[in-house]
């Protein structure tokens, strides 16, 4: 088990940066629904129809609010993947080394622990939201990823993975 750590941490990251690309919320509220992805967060909207599914025609207006509201939390939606992006390279670290050990196994478990706090932060948001907000696959992937990174660097630490031997 503990020369699977190091991939375990690394799918944990691999599994975060997808989520950076699914609805992270799914509003439903008055016959609206809509989708809203980090991605699109941090690249912006071009029309309403890109992130609500039932809607008339959208004023350009709308659009442009929309992107000033997105604009000014886009730093915070980055920082959210961040310890996503470390395990990936902690684990790929760790893959290319072949060991795994406490030097990779601590901070991995750590960002784990932050991967969690940061998941149930949104999650309680969400849940918080007036109206029907759900939380969409982006956030149970961010759950994953903090289970994942946490779990794979408890692991090692308990029981290092040390380098082959005759390397």
């Amino acid at each position: 088990m503990t020369k699977a750590t190091k991939y375990i941490v690394l799918v944990a990251g691999i599994v975060g940066l997808v989520a950076f690309f699914l609805p992270l919320i799914a509003v439903h509220k008055s016959g609206i629904d809509g989708k809203l992805s980090a991605y699109r967060i941090v690249k912006g909207i071009d029309s309403a129809q890109q992130v609500v599914a039932s809607t008339g025609p959208a004023d350009p207006t709308d659009v442009a609010e929309a992107n000033k509201a997105l604009s000014a939390v886009k730093g915070v939606v980055l920082a959210i993947f961040v310890p996503a992006l470390l395990l990936a390279i902690l684990g790929g670290v760790g893959a290319a080394r072949r060991r795994f050990g406490r030097g990779l196994a601590i901070p991995s478990m750590i960002f784990g622990l932050l991967g969690l706090g940061i998941w149930a932060l949104l999650n309680a948001a969400a849940s918080e939201g007036g109206g029907e907000s759900v939380a969409g696959i982006g956030m149970h992937l961010l759950l994953v990823t903090g289970l994942l990174g946490f779990l794979g660097g408890l692991i090692a630490t308990v029981k290092p993975d040390r380098a082959p031997q005759g390397v």
